[in-house]
């Protein structure tokens, strides 16, 4: 986005290097980022690098100074406090802009390293950071600031980082959309997730539904002709529910059914005459489809452009089915 900010962290050894910083810190300015690590975070014990690390951890760039001084040392560790900003930004994957200056180059005594040690530990300093794949040698103040700006765009095109933005530049609108959107998904996955759990939860249940003792007594007559003389008879035929029940659900098999379909499966299969019917029809099967629902077996619902209702299996009742219906092809 046109208004995003970015935070740029600035480290190098600090009084030998005042004119470099300060242009620096123009250059930065000038380019719409917001620069850290200047005078105030300059670190000379370990506690004042605790802040600076925390200061480093909200930075979106890393740029580090290289002069021909060391710096101050960690008692601690042994290195620079400066090599230390630098190994603490690689660590957390923070980009590092590295401009270090042409060895060449003749400072006055009070811009370089006098000490031995801090020679050799700043030569390997020097080293390990212009191994970096953005690393730059520079002479000057005006090439050591040309090659910042330079830099930093490039490291914006290449590095996206997340940056800093006014909370007053986003969208309220599409704010509100994507809040609602998220809600509707959260609502989609949760329903899902209880499916899911049910359906879990009915794998783990046995099938072993009590069914038993229960016995429908399908009382029906039938209409014979003979000798040109109608006369009706009655008879009644008692059917386990398990039974009727796996009549029922296997007619179930993926879709829902009304009653006048059960109606004519149950005459079928157990009394198979197409001219039979209940004498008490309507109110058969509705016992029959209320004890098998108190089973959990079942469930119905009203559709409403049909003005009819279904009757379909629950996860449960589907479960119960396939048992019964495998156990009993092991039996045969």
């Amino acid at each position: 986005m046109a208004n995003k900010k970015y935070q740029v962290f600035i480290s190098s050894t600090y009084s030998d290097l005042k004119e470099e910083r300060r242009k620096i810190l123009d250059i930065l300015l000038m380019a719409d980022c917001i620069p850290s690590g200047m005078e105030a975070f300059v670190a000379t014990d370990n506690e004042q690098f605790e802040v600076i690390k925390k200061v480093i951890d909200l930075c979106d760039y890393y740029v580090l100074i290289i002069g021909k001084r060391y710096g101050s040392v960690s008692s601690l560790t042994g290195i620079s406090y400066t090599e230390m900003e630098y190994d603490y930004a690689k660590s957390k994957d923070i980009p590092v802009l590295v401009f270090a200056i042409d060895e060449s180059v003749s400072l006055p005594e009070e811009k370089t390293e006098l000490d031995n040690e801090k020679n050799i530990l700043l030569s390997k300093f020097r080293e390990k950071a212009l191994a970096n794949r953005l690393a730059t040698i520079w002479k000057t103040v005006d090439e050591l600031t040309g090659a910042l700006a330079i830099s930093i765009m490039h490291a914006q095109k290449e590095n996206i980082r997340p940056g800093w933005q006014r909370a007053t530049d986003f969208d309220e609108a599409s704010l509100r959309r994507e809040i609602s959107d998220l809600s509707k998904n959260n609502k989609k996955l949760s329903d899902d997730l209880q499916i899911a759990q049910a359906q879990v939860s009915s794998f783990t249940e046995q099938s072993d539904v009590a069914f038993e003792d229960c016995i429908i007594n399908l009382e029906y007559h039938w209409s014979n002709q003979n000798n040109r003389i109608h006369t009706k008879q009655s008879d009644e035929k008692k059917i386990e529910l398990r039974e009727i029940f796996i009549v029922i659900a296997t007619e179930m098999m993926d879709v829902s059914i009304i009653e006048d379909v059960i109606r004519s499966v149950i005459v079928e299969k157990f009394i198979g005459s197409s001219y039979t019917y209940f004498l008490d029809d309507s109110q058969i099967i509705k016992t029959i489809l209320n004890q098998i629902r108190a089973l959990g077996l079942i469930k119905s619902y009203w559709d409403e452009k049909k003005a009819k209702l279904y009757w379909g299996l629950t996860t449960k009742g589907k479960k119960v089915r396939d048992d019964l219906i495998l156990l009993r092809k092991n039996i045969k």
